[in-house]
């Protein structure tokens, strides 16, 4: 396997660890927005929060990424690259749309 294959594959599995790492400490600080921002529902929640540490590395130690960007919609894509509304306004306007979609994607 070539030098930048091993080192993609060692780049991927610290972003996942590092995911997951902060999945976890969402979800401790306040389950109800950790599952907000991270797209969780309540089943796929209550299975990260258990994962022990060996549990969370051998998951991070999959060759592909184990988490998901949202930034496939444009108007939430175009909203976060925009300073049309300025500061507190964007950022309130972005998490309505990232709302908006959530509830559309669990009805």
């Amino acid at each position: 396997m070539p030098v930048t294959d091993n080192s993609s594959l060692s780049d991927i599995k610290e972003v996942n660890l590092s995911y997951l790492m902060l999945a976890q400490r969402l979800l401790r600080e306040n389950y109800a927005a950790g599952m907000f921002r991270l797209g969780f529902d309540t089943d796929v929640a209550d299975i990260v929060l258990r994962l022990s540490p060996a549990q969370l590395v051998k998951l991070a130690g999959s060759s592909s990424l184990i988490c998901g960007f949202r930034l496939n919609d444009y108007d939430l894509l175009s909203s976060l690259t925009q300073d049309v509304l300025g500061g507190v306004l964007q950022q309130a306007h972005s998490t309505i749309l990232l709302a908006q979609r959530a509830a559309t994607q669990s009805a």
